[in-house]
């Protein structure tokens, strides 16, 4: 049986050049899950290490819009604190994001959205772009907005597990390779490939 697990990567901004990496989730496909979160920007190190450890053990990471965002800054990150990546290298990476994109055809393929689309219920309708300031609040210490990162961060990898389910008559072609055939780098690439 493949070994996956769902990951949202929490980050200051969106440029690796600007932003710090401050906190990530991982999920498995029971909806077990972890949380990590810095005590301040000084931990990024510490807590790229702890993912870098933790998503070596899968064969693959679902992600949405992880091939723009999520590993790119991951990796990018680590280089630039010095950190060993190469654990990364032999876990493949499936963007579901660019799964929705090839095989549904919406108008819009932000998660919350194609979350509504399937009826998957989601308690925070935050967009990416709304996080940094509750970031810096946490980081400062702030109780309650590192509640509301964790419950969000939880709520949007629900949403993706649950968007994989619905999906996984897909997936399950892809992982085997035969929509890869049809439909050549369709949202599953090995972490070596991403550049940062």
């Amino acid at each position: 049986m493949v070994k996956l697990c769902f990951l949202d990567v929490e980050s200051t901004g969106l440029e690796a050049e600007s932003s710090f990496i401050v906190g990530f989730g991982v999920m498995e496909e029971d909806g077990s899950w972890s949380h990590v979160f810095a005590k301040s920007v000084m931990d990024e190190a510490s807590v790229i290490r702890e993912l870098i450890a933790k998503l070596s053990k899968y064969e693959y990471v679902v992600t949405w819009y992880g091939s723009g965002f999520d590993l790119p800054m991951l990796v990018a990150r680590a280089i630039r604190n010095g950190l060993d990546v190469s654990g990364l290298m032999t876990v493949k990476h499936l963007d579901l994001y660019l799964v929705a994109k090839s095989f549904l055809r919406l108008g819009k393929y932000d998660l919350d959205s194609v979350c509504k689309f399937f009826g998957i219920p989601k308690r925070f309708e935050l967009k990416g772009s709304d996080m940094p300031p509750l970031y810096f609040k946490a980081l400062s210490g702030d109780q309650e907005a590192l509640r509301m990162i964790s419950d969000h961060c939880y709520d949007d990898l629900q949403g993706l597990r649950n968007v994989f389910m619905k999906l996984k008559p897909v997936v399950d072609k892809l992982l085997s390779g035969e929509a890869q055939r049809l439909i050549p780098g369709l949202g599953i690439t090995p972490l070596s490939s991403v550049k940062p």
